[in-house]
C-alpha cells in the first residue's frame, strides 16, 4: 500500500471514529441503550473499512437499492451531536416522495461525512441539504456558509494538486472516486454567502 493510500485510509476511517466519540462523552447509566447501537454500527463502518483496503487496494462497491430520504436521516442522526459540539446547524429539506438510488449505503454516507467535515472545518455555522429529480437523476445540492474556495483551484478539487494545496483535500478526492464509481458527478461552487457541493447520481426506478 503506497504512502498516499495509507492517508486516505486514515481520514476516511477518522469521521466515524470521530461519531463515536462524539456519543462515547455523552454515555451514562440512563442513556446508555439510547446510543448503543449508533456506536456499534459506526465502529462496524470501519472495520468494514479497514477489512475493504486489506483485501484489495482497488475499492469495490456493495450497491443495494436504498432510499435517499433513509439515508439522509441516518447521517442527520448520527452527526448531531459532533454538529452541536461545534456550533453548526444542519438543514436538509426533505421532498415527500420516494426517490431510490441503487448505490453502495455506506460509502455514500461517507461521502456526505466528509462533505460535512470539509464544511465544519471551513468555519461553516449552517449547513443545507436539498435534492430535486429529473431526468433519472437525482441532483444533490449540499450548501455551507463557510469560507469560500479559491476560484484558481475550484476546478482541479479531488485531484492530487488540491492535495497538495488543501489540507482537507484528501476525504474530496475520496469523495470524488466513489461518485464516480456509482457513474455520478460531483462539483463545487462557490455563491454568494457560501459553498455548494453538487452531486449527481442516478435514480432507480420501482
Amino acid at each position: 500500500m503506497k504512502k498516499n493510500d495509507l492517508r486516505i485510509l486514515a481520514h476516511e476511517i477518522k469521521n466515524p471514529l470521530a461519531v463515536s466519540k462524539g456519543y462515547l462523552e455523552m454515555l451514562d447509566e440512563k442513556n446508555i441503550f439510547k446510543y448503543k447501537d449508533i456506536i456499534i454500527k459506526e465502529i462496524n463502518n470501519s472495520i468494514e473499512i479497514l477489512d475493504n483496503y486489506m483485501e484489495q487496494n482497488n475499492m469495490t462497491l456493495k450497491k443495494e437499492e436504498l432510499d435517499i430520504n433513509l439515508l439522509l436521516n441516518d447521517i442527520e442522526e448520527n452527526l448531531t451531536n459532533y454538529l452541536n459540539e461545534k456550533n453548526v446547524n444542519l438543514k436538509i429539506n426533505y421532498l415527500d416522495d420516494d426517490i431510490y438510488l441503487y448505490a453502495d449505503y455506506q460509502k455514500l454516507k461517507q461521502v456526505f461525512y466528509n462533505i460535512i467535515k470539509n464544511s465544519v472545518e471551513s468555519n461553516a455555522q449552517n449547513i443545507e441539504i436539498s435534492y430535486s429529480v429529473s431526468k433519472k437523476k437525482i441532483y444533490i445540492t449540499i450548501f455551507n456558509d463557510g469560507d469560500k474556495i479559491d476560484n484558481s483551484i475550484i476546478d482541479k478539487i479531488g485531484s492530487n494538486y488540491s492535495n497538495k494545496i488543501l489540507g482537507h483535500g484528501i476525504g474530496m478526492t475520496l469523495s470524488k472516486e466513489i461518485i464516480q464509481l456509482h457513474e455520478g458527478n460531483i462539483k463545487y461552487k462557490n455563491n454568494i454567502g457560501g459553498v455548494s457541493v453538487i452531486i449527481t447520481l442516478n435514480i432507480s426506478w420501482r
